[in-house]
């Protein structure tokens, strides 16, 4: 009976430590398909940040990246494991860098034309794992998006 009584205590320990471990967790997944015109829109470097950035980006921030193939298409999955726990809560923002219709000359002298977008609040999960994906679905980033600047990177 005792060492029944032992294993109860002991199993609600790691439930309870679990539990406070897990809260100051969270996760985002988002996917689409980027087009410059008709053509999918091919490198394109797209970033997951925890929150929105100022003016320079804040590498630490960055939850996953990657760059766009052939289809345009992309999918990134991130989370908070690893930040400080002063660091885990979440205001997704995707930022997307690209030369589309831009001049190669003008791209070297000015960098990459960038806009972000925020990813709603509720796709955002708490623990380690996305339990939905945001659809963004097909962009053409011919267009001129509000907010969107020219950087360096």
């Amino acid at each position: 009976m005792r060492n029944l009584l032992v294993v109860v205590l002991l199993a609600a320990l790691a439930a309870v430590t679990l539990s406070a471990v897990m809260t100051g967790k969270h996760a985002v997944a988002v996917r689409g398909q980027l087009m410059c015109g008709s053509v999918p829109a091919e490198n394109v470097k797209v970033r997951l940040f925890r929150v929105k950035q100022p003016k320079k980006d804040d590498l630490n921030q960055i939850l996953a990246e990657t760059t766009t193939g052939k289809p345009g298409v992309f999918l990134l999955e991130g989370n908070t494991n690893g930040f400080p726990l002063n660091e885990t809560s979440m205001q997704p923002v995707i930022s997307f860098y690209h030369t589309c219709d831009e001049d190669p000359a003008k791209v070297k002298k000015n960098g990459y034309r960038k806009f972000n977008y925020n990813i709603p609040s509720q796709y955002v999960a708490s623990g380690s794992k996305a339990r939905r994906t945001y659809d963004f679905g097909t962009l053409n980033i011919q267009s001129t998006f509000p907010n969107s600047r020219t950087c360096i990177g």
